[in-house]
C-alpha cells in the first residue's frame, strides 16, 4: 500500500523526470508509483501536456510556476538528504540532546497529524521583499477546499475536492473559469500537515540530529526550536522553527545557490487552526459568474 509521503517524493521528482535528468533506478521507482496511484498519473499527464497555442499566456504562467516550485521543493530534499549522510561520518559524538528534542516534537506533531477531520493550514511565501502566494487548506465533514492566490502572476485558484469530483474555480486577468473534475481526474497540490523533518524511524532521528544545529527563538512570540544547517561551503542554507508545545512547523527559511551563482532567499509561514471550519468557510462561489471548461 502506498504510504502519503510516497506521492510527495513523487510529485517532487516528476518535473526532473519529465525533462529526463532523472536517472535509471529513479524513473523505475516513479514509473512503479504512477501506475499504482491514479492521482500522481494525473498531475504527470497535466505536466507533460502541450498547451495549445490559443490556450492563454495566464494559464501557461500558472502550470511553469507550479512545476517551479515542486523543483526548488525538490533541490532543497535531496541537498537535505546527501548532506546529512556526510554529516553522520564527520560527526562521531551522539547526539543525545537534539535526539530527544526531535523525539519530543514529533510525537506532538503526530497528535495534530491525526486530527484531520476539521482542520485550517494556511502556508504564505515570501520572497527577499514581497509576499509571493499564499495557500490555504480547509477540510470539514470529508471535503476538502483547498485556494491558491499569486501575486506575482496574478492568479486565484479555488479547489473543491468531494468524494466523486473536484471543482477548480480559477480566477486571472483573462476572466473567470470552472473545471468540474471526475472522480478518477481529481488531484490537489498541497496537503495539509507536513511534518517537514520526516521522523520515521530512530535512524531518521539519529541523522537530522547530527545534520542540524538546534537553538531556540520565536515566532510571532511563540516558543519555537531553531532547526538551522548550512549544506556544503555556498549551498543551500536553513532554518526550520517549529512550535515547542505543539510540534507544528511555524516558518521555514532558505537560502538556495541557482546554477548561475546567484542566491535566492523563500520564507515559508505556517497557520493552524483545528475544529473552527465552519459551513460558511466551505461555501461554494457562485457558479454563474464563471465559464465552464471541459474536465482533460
Amino acid at each position: 500500500m502506498k504510504k502519503k509521503n510516497d506521492c510527495k517524493i513523487v510529485q517532487d521528482l516528476l518535473p526532473n523526470y519529465i525533462d529526463k535528468l532523472t536517472s535509471k533506478e529513479t524513473n523505475a521507482y516513479i514509473e512503479e508509483h504512477i501506475n499504482e496511484c491514479k492521482e500522481c498519473k494525473k498531475i504527470l499527464d497535466i505536466m507533460q501536456k502541450e498547451l495549445p497555442e490559443e490556450d492563454s499566456q495566464k494559464e501557461k504562467k500558472k502550470v511553469k510556476y507550479i512545476k517551479k516550485y515542486n523543483h526548488k521543493l525538490r533541490i532543497l530534499k535531496l541537498s537535505l538528504l546527501s548532506s546529512i549522510l556526510i554529516l553522520v561520518i564527520l560527526f562521531v559524538a551522539f547526539p543525545g540532546r537534539n535526539m530527544i528534542i526531535l523525539t519530543s516534537l514529533h510525537n506532538r506533531f503526530k497528535t495534530y497529524e491525526q486530527n484531520d477531520e476539521n482542520v485550517y493550514v494556511k502556508t504564505s511565501q515570501y520572497d527577499e521583499s514581497s509576499l509571493v502566494e499564499t495557500r490555504e487548506y480547509y477540510c470539514k465533514d470529508n471535503i476538502e477546499k483547498l485556494t491558491m492566490e499569486n501575486f506575482v502572476e496574478n492568479y486565484r485558484i479555488v479547489q473543491y475536492i468531494y468524494p466523486d469530483q473536484s471543482k477548480v474555480f480559477t480566477e486571472n486577468v483573462d476572466g473567470k473559469t470552472l473545471e468540474i473534475q471526475s472522480e478518477e481526474n481529481k488531484y490537489s497540490y498541497i496537503s495539509p500537515i507536513d511534518n517537514i523533518l520526516y521522523l520515521d524511524s530512530l535512524e531518521d532521528t539519529f541523522l537530522i540530529s547530527t545534520a542540524y544545529k538546534i537553538t531556540t527563538g520565536n515566532v510571532d512570540e511563540r516558543e519555537c526550536y531553531v532547526f538551522s544547517a548550512q549544506f556544503g561551503k555556498s549551498e543551500a542554507k536553513s532554518e526550520i522553527y517549529i512550535e515547542k508545545e505543539t510540534g507544528l512547523v511555524l516558518q521555514v527559511i532558505q537560502e538556495l545557490l541557482t546554477n548561475e551563482g546567484n542566491t535566492e532567499f523563500y520564507k515559508m509561514q505556517y497557520e493552524y487552526s483545528f475544529n473552527t471550519v465552519s459551513d460558511e468557510d466551505m461555501q461554494e462561489p457562485d457558479a454563474t459568474e464563471y465559464v465552464m471548461t471541459e474536465d482533460n
